[in-house]
């Protein structure tokens, strides 16, 4: 099977390819991939960057490359519901994208063995759960955006690429499957915006990071906590990954 993986960004990657094994390192139109060989399947990674925009090209050059039987959106999320912990893995069972103007349900094929995989990894004792990925087209606080979802939605969780992701895949017949580790929890809004650390392309760069840090010196303590979450979200997506690919 020839499977697509979207990242957004490098500590994500990291820890996907980690799951893979040995892996070469090439471009792909331009953007940063990786190409693996495991358990029968033909892996590549893309690093897409941050938002919907950049999830949207990738998948693209994805699609037009590969010919991908799978795609694949992995990476790290905010927690929404209360009951999401820092490291726990959520695996989509729906999407919505949201914005200022309302939330939109994104229609998707995922595989059935997806589904079997988080019942079997929750039977095992493994903190995996079955949620909603919401997707935002721009940076929005979390309880904001937990008050346009429906109350009744299953182990929601905010990120901003899955939904670019599974549209194009659903519109080239393409199943898709979205996995993520919560990297901040419910109650955890950020004192700075990401697009601060942020060029116009929304990747992350270090002089913007810096820059933002000696303007806003109060976000240090925070920034720490959160390099600290990040470790332990891309420990358990490795894993995940892992076990994940062994069943597909």
């Amino acid at each position: 099977m020839k499977i697509g993986i979207i990242t957004a960004m490098p500590e994500e990657t990291r820890a996907i390819v980690r799951a893979l094994g040995q892996a070469r390192k090439f471009r792909m139109g331009g953007l940063a991939a990786h190409h693996a060989q495991l358990s029968g399947h033909e892996l590549t990674v893309v690093e897409a960057g941050m938002g919907y925009a950049n999830a949207t090209t990738a998948a693209r050059i994805l699609i037009d490359e590969l010919r991908p039987d799978l795609l694949m959106s992995a990476g790290f999320c905010g927690g929404i519901s209360t009951e999401l912990r820092v490291g726990d893995v959520v695996l989509a069972t729906g999407l919505t994208t949201v914005s200022d103007n309302g939330q939109h349900v994104v229609p998707v094929v995922m595989p059935a063995v997806a589904r079997e995989f988080v019942l079997r990894q929750t039977a095992e004792g493994q903190r995996m759960f079955a949620g909603l990925f919401a997707t935002t087209t721009a940076i929005m606080p979390k309880s904001r955006l937990a008050a346009m979802l429906p109350r009744d939605a299953p182990f929601p969780v905010v990120e901003m690429e899955s939904a670019a992701i599974a549209l194009l895949a659903g519109e080239n017949g393409i199943p898709f499957v979205g996995l993520r580790t919560v990297s901040d929890p419910f109650d955890e809004e950020l004192a700075f915006s990401l697009d601060e650390f942020c060029d116009e392309r929304m990747r992350i760069r270090i002089p913007r990071v810096l820059f933002t840090i000696a303007r806003k010196p109060r976000i240090i303590p925070q920034l720490i906590r959160l390099a600290g979450n990040s470790r332990v979200a891309a420990a358990n997506l490795t894993q995940a990954m892992e076990r994940l690919l062994a069943v597909l």
